[in-house]
């Protein structure tokens, strides 16, 4: 039953009292297609069957469509709809010929391509002689429910297919790139011959026909390092397309779904993820694993240099709640009240020591440079002082007593630190509301029983 005579029908149901249910089962057809028709009027009804007929007419014209599709892949609908018209003077609305030819592409696998690129297989590379890196963003859900943009720059060892990366919400200056550099350099062990990067403004200035202007502080590193730089053309990312996978691969695998916590914490987890799959699992291409390769490339890597001794690398860093910085993946403390007075701090690591000072210059505090990871290097004069309003409290008590508990109280403060404020308030509590005499002899009687502490002079 099609057509009109099928939506007549249905209506003279409709009219008559039928509900939607007992008209499918008098005119014996599905539910559904009495339900789309049931509030249609006359008018929508001869619009929809006019489009369907139109594309109807369409299939007449399907091998001619077909064959223009495949001759210029990058033909769009609107162009179809316009030869359509030149060519066969047929009327047709462009929406409608956009269905149809979405329809030929889905059935016959006809992609739409700008200027299909040829692509060859590239000889696999020398063992320590390239590392292609590349920047990486991806939207991320934060713990206490906010979206969190977190920014990466990836590293992969062409060859090996070693890879390595490091995460931080803030977009990536030049000093963070050339910091993030030396940091792969150490986790890999050693420095490749070679690095490839895209033409980004954090590392060149201008292509310059081929005689690439790099940044000032970019070129200080190539030169301290010795290293080539190759960049990619511009609009040519597919050149480096080993590093273009470990970024999706990481976005896709490691990033996806996770919820961000902070900075530490993501690139701590990211360092389990290399050890259990980025560079543990079989590569499709060479069908070795990563990390067995890289075994015998790092002997093929160049010795590190001594960046804190030969150059002097001074960097920014966000200052977190707990008033300390991330730096080498540890974490150095810096005095109380610095994260309310300023969010950022300049670092600089030079004779095996870490100079934190303010973004004008100004000296903050200094600490030995960890060699180890994930570390709290603190200072104790950082640590907030509670000494002197313990001795204010515990002087109060004490005097409220008349002087006659002072080595109870002291066994108290000693026994029992983290809650020697909350025992001496308790106390004078005690003191107010069964008096000194009352008090002072349950503290007697504790004592002798060895009975250290004011909930035992409370029960008493």
């Amino acid at each position: 039953m099609k057509g009109f005579k099928m939506y007549k029908q249905i209506q003279q149901l409709k009219e008559i009292g039928f509900t939607r249910s007992r008209a499918a089962k008098q005119l014996n057809i599905n539910r559904e297609t009495v339900t789309r028709y049931w509030n249609m009027t006359a008018d929508e009804f001869a619009k929809q069957l006019y489009s369907i007929n139109r594309e109807l007419l369409l299939s007449k014209y399907e091998e001619i469509i077909i064959s223009w599709l495949k001759q210029y892949p990058t033909m769009t609908a609107a162009q179809v709809c316009d030869w359509l018209k030149e060519h066969y003077k047929e009327d047709i609305k462009e929406r409608t010929v956009s269905r149809y030819v979405k329809g030929l592409r889905e059935e016959y696998n006809l992609k739409k391509s700008n200027h299909p690129r040829d692509y060859e297989a590239v000889e696999e590379l020398p063992m320590g002689q390239q590392l292609q890196v590349d920047f990486g963003e991806k939207w991320m859900q934060s713990i206490d429910g906010q979206r969190v943009k977190i920014r990466f720059a990836a590293f992969v060892l062409a060859h090996a297919r070693y890879k390595w990366a490091f995460f931080q919400t803030r977009p990536f200056t030049t000093s963070d790139l050339v910091s993030s550099c030396h940091q792969c350099f150490r986790y890999i062990g050693g420095m490749p011959l070679e690095m490839v990067f895209d033409q980004d403004s954090i590392v060149s200035v201008s292509e310059n026909y081929g005689d690439i202007i790099h940044t000032f502080e970019f070129e200080k590193f190539r030169q301290e390092c010795n290293l080539k730089v190759y960049l990619c053309r511009a609009a040519d990312p597919e050149s480096k397309g080993k590093i273009e996978n470990v970024v999706k691969f990481i976005k896709y695998n490691f990033l996806e779904n996770r919820l961000f916590a902070d900075e530490e914490v993501l690139n701590s987890s990211f360092l389990k993820w290399l050890d259990r799959t980025g560079n543990a699992k079989i590569h499709g291409t060479t069908k070795k694993i990563p990390a067995k390769v890289f075994e015998d490339e790092r002997e093929h890597l160049r010795p590190l240099l001594d960046i804190r001794l030969n150059g002097d690398v001074t960097i920014c860093r966000n200052v977190r709640k707990d008033n300390t910085i991330v730096y080498d993946s540890n974490r150095y403390s810096l005095p109380l009240g610095t994260y309310n007075n300023q969010k950022e701090v300049s670092i600089e690591a030079k004779n095996e020591k870490l100079t934190i000072m303010t973004v004008f210059g100004e000296f903050i505090c200094e600490h030995p440079i960890s060699t180890g990871r994930g570390q709290l290097i603190k200072s104790t004069s950082h640590s907030r002082d509670i000494t002197d309003s313990m001795d204010k409290a515990q002087t109060t008590v004490d005097k409220l007593l008349l002087f006659k508990a002072t080595d109870f109280l002291q066994t108290i403060r000693t026994e029992k630190a983290r809650y020697a404020r909350d025992q001496f308030r308790l106390l004078q509590t005690l003191c107010d509301k069964y008096g000194i005499d009352d008090v002072l002899n349950a503290i007697k009687y504790c004592e002798v029983s060895k009975l250290f502490g004011i909930t035992y002079v409370k029960d008493f």
